[in-house]
C-alpha cells in the first residue's frame, strides 16, 4: 500500500466521534443482559450496540454493511465490563475497513472477537466477582447490621461506579489502540499489578469475614481439682482469640485442597460434624 493510500485511509477512518462511541458504549451496558440467548448469548446486545456505527461507516456500501451486521449478530459471550475492550477494537477495525484498508477481513475481526472472549471473561469474572463484589460486602455488611443504612447501600454503589467506569475506560483504549489494545495493556504488567494487590486484599478480607461470622465455640468446662471450675473457651481465647473458628476454615480449606472443590459434600460433612458435636455436648 503506497503513502497516498495510507494517508487517504487514515482520513477516512476518522469519522467516529466520541459521542458516536458514548451512545454505543451506553447501548451495550443498559442492553447487555437483555436480550440473552442460548444460542447467541450476548450477540444481539453486541449488534445493537454497534448499529448505528456501522451505519455511519458503512453509509455509502450497503453490502458491506449487511455483512457487517450478520457478522455482528453472531454467537458472542464474554464479561460485560471488561468485554468492552472487544467492543473498541472491533469498532476500530470497521472504521478502517469501511475507509479502504483490505488488510482488515471479516475473518481478521471475528478471529480477534472470539479469541478474546474467553481471555477477557476470565479476567473480568475473576475480578468483578471474586474481589470488587465481595470486598466491600466484607467492609460495609457489619456496618449494615449495626444499623447504618448508607452501608446497605454503598457496596452496590461501588460495584456500579467500577463497572461503569472500567467499561467506558476499557472501550475507550480497544478503540484507540485497535487489534493491538489487549496486548498493550496485557504487556503493560499494570492489570496483573491490580490482580496482585487485590488478591492480597481479598485474603485478608476472607480472614476478617471468617472471624467475624464464623461461630465456634465449645461449652467444655474442666475441672482442675478445686470448687472452681475453668470453662475451656476461656484458655482457648487466652492462647488465640478465634481458635477454633480458625481451625475450623483452615480445615476447610485442607479439605478442598486435598479432595477438590466439591461444596455440597463439605456441607453435608460439617452438618453432621455439627451435630456430633452438639450431641457429644462438646459444643
Amino acid at each position: 500500500m503506497s503513502q497516498v493510500d495510507e494517508k487517504v485511509i487514515e482520513k477516512k477512518s476518522n469519522i467516529i466521534t466520541k459521542m458516536d462511541l458514548m451512545k454505543a458504549w451506553w447501548r451495550w451496558i443498559t442492553a447487555v443482559e437483555v436480550p440473552n440467548s442460548f444460542d447467541r448469548m450476548q450477540a444481539l446486545a453486541f449488534g445493537f450496540s454497534l448499529n448505528k456505527i456501522l451505519r455511519k461507516v458503512y453509509k455509502d456500501d450497503p453490502e458491506e454493511l449487511k455483512e457487517a451486521m450478520r457478522r455482528h449478530t453472531s454467537m458472542f459471550n464474554t464479561n460485560c465490563d471488561w468485554g468492552s475492550l472487544i467492543h473498541g477494537i472491533v469498532i476500530s477495525l470497521e472504521e478502517q475497513r469501511a475507509a479502504g484498508n483490505k488488510n482488515i477481513t471479516p475473518e481478521m475481526i471475528q478471529s480477534l472477537k472470539i479469541g478474546l472472549m474467553g481471555p477477557l471473561a476470565g479476567i473480568g469474572d475473576s475480578v468483578d466477582q471474586g474481589i470488587v463484589g465481595t470486598i466491600p460486602l466484607a467492609i460495609f455488611v457489619p456496618l449494615a447490621l449495626k444499623g447504618s443504612v448508607i452501608a446497605a447501600f454503598m457496596p452496590g454503589l461501588i460495584y456500579m461506579a467500577w463497572a461503569y467506569g472500567y467499561s467506558w475506560f476499557l472501550w475507550q483504549k480497544g478503540y484507540t489502540l485497535g487489534k493491538n489494545a489487549v496486548i498493550e495493556i496485557l504487556h503493560s504488567g499494570k492489570v496483573k499489578k491490580v490482580i496482585d494487590i487485590a488478591s492480597i486484599v481479598g485474603l485478608f478480607m476472607i480472614g476478617c469475614l471468617s472471624s467475624a461470622y464464623v461461630n465456634f465455640k465449645t461449652v467444655w468446662v474442666l475441672n482442675a481439682g478445686t470448687p472452681q471450675k475453668v470453662a475451656l473457651q476461656s484458655i482457648l481465647d487466652g492462647m488465640m482469640p478465634k481458635l477454633l473458628p480458625f481451625a475450623l476454615v483452615m480445615g476447610m480449606y485442607l479439605y478442598i485442597t486435598k479432595r477438590g472443590p466439591k461444596y455440597l459434600r463439605l456441607i453435608i460433612y460439617t452438618m453432621v460434624f455439627a451435630l456430633a458435636l452438639t450431641f457429644l455436648g462438646v459444643i
